[in-house]
């Protein structure tokens, strides 16, 4: 009898040291536990669950986190990163007040770790669309120049937005949509002008080199895909038609026909209205935001 009660108390000893010591493995068991670990003051386990390499350089986010027990809202994951909706007491304390911030992961060597850093800036941010707003601004100082430079630059600052918004979903529908959407219709029919205009300077120069007619059908076709994405505006729709445009600018700069030399100057121009509609569209939603 003693045997088999010496037995079933190793077994719940190894039971519980196993328990004790496995680690968290999805970001939402990863968030939770580094949340618990920030109410701790715990730096070491902080260090452990994120990308902060010294425990020495735990800081808190120079917040008290005492008894703060976090909710979390949406995940989104998406290859090595993720996402995830955290909200915290109000800073006014105010009974019921949550305010909404961002826990940030990134996969590493197989496990998931909260972005120290990036999570931090989101818990300083007084408003959860401020880095967004920084974000904004640098697109459109950088847009005033030119739709026929750095399309990948421009994308791929969309594509980062995108993953703002989509976190922040439900605020930025409530405080944004309405922007999105007549930006969105704006910029398509913008694109199909240029579309239509494309078009039109091929079937008035059929006897163009096959490389300038080439590059121009291609322009077309894009701007007729990337056109119908915008149906449903969101930012990803969005970088997809920055992405095309800027492309289009580029090949418009390569055309060696000089029978398109009158069609180039009034793509140019075209390609400057939706520079000046986007950079109005950033000014706007960030008033929205604020």
């Amino acid at each position: 009898m003693m045997y088999a009660w010496l037995k079933v108390a190793v077994l719940t000893l190894v039971v519980s040291f196993a328990a004790g010591c496995s680690k968290p493995e999805t970001p939402q068991e990863v968030a939770a536990e580094f949340w618990q670990a920030l109410a701790e003051n715990d730096a070491d386990a902080v260090a452990d669950l994120s990308t902060l390499a010294n425990p020495s350089d735990f800081d808190g986010y120079d917040q008290d986190w005492f008894e703060t027990v976090p909710d979390f809202g949406r995940v989104i994951i998406e290859d090595r990163e993720a996402s995830i909706v955290t909200r915290l007491p109000s800073e006014s304390g105010t009974s019921g007040e949550r305010r909404e911030v961002i826990t940030w992961l990134v996969e590493l060597n197989g496990d998931w770790l909260v972005d120290y850093d990036r999570t931090g800036k989101s818990v300083i941010n007084r408003s959860p669309l401020d880095s967004l707003m920084g974000e904004i601004n640098k697109l459109g100082e950088r847009l005033s120049a030119t739709f026929s430079q750095s399309s990948d630059d421009i994308a791929i600052q969309m594509d980062e937005m995108a993953r703002e918004f989509e976190a922040f979903s439900d605020e930025a529908n409530r405080r944004a949509r309405q922007a999105m959407d007549d930006y969105g219709r704006a910029l398509q029919g913008l694109m199909e002008e240029l579309r239509e205009s494309v078009e039109e300077a091929l079937e008035e120069n059929r006897q163009a080199p096959a490389g300038d007619r080439s590059a121009l059908q291609q322009t077309a076709a894009e701007l007729g895909k990337s056109s119908d994405k915008l149906d449903e505006p969101d930012f990803e729709a969005f970088a997809d038609s920055s992405r095309t445009l800027a492309e289009a600018g580029e090949r418009f700069s390569q055309l060696s026909d000089e029978s398109f030399r009158k069609y180039q100057q009034e793509w140019d121009a075209r390609l400057e209205k939706v520079s000046e509609r986007t950079i109005a569209f950033f000014e706007e939603l960030q008033g929205e935001a604020r």
